[in-house]
């Protein structure tokens, strides 16, 4: 199978009452394959579900970035619609950089994409 990247569509971050982080992202019809998520602490990271399907996460908010810096891992939760299909830990792989130019794939930095929705 070929690999791909695509972004996700929508998706939600947030914090357990025990400071646990959960990641609400679309459901994937195959299985997850040693989930982790490469991040820099930055505007974007990158779900590699598994290593056929890498998803970006992009824009995250600047209220989560630190949590999500100094996590060991993430609970993932796949939704369809308000349904829960499965959830499990991805692991935090935290790198200095990623190397990727963001503008190649039409992202911006979470400042200047929040400027152009004004």
């Amino acid at each position: 199978m070929a690999s791909r990247v695509r972004k996700a569509n929508n998706f939600v971050v947030a914090e357990g009452s025990e400071g646990e982080l959960y990641i609400y992202i679309e459901a994937s019809s195959s299985h997850p394959e040693k989930p982790r998520i490469i991040y820099d602490g930055r505007d974007h990271a990158i779900f590699l579900r598994s290593p056929e399907d890498r998803i970006i996460l992009d824009y995250i908010h600047p209220e989560v970035r630190d949590k999500l810096r100094h996590a060991d891992g993430v609970i993932m939760v796949e939704t369809i619609l308000e349904n829960i299909k499965d959830s499990y830990v991805a692991e935090m792989q935290i790198v200095d950089s990623i190397p990727i130019d963001w503008a190649k794939v039409g992202l911006k930095s979470w400042e200047k994409a929040m400027l152009e929705a004004k």
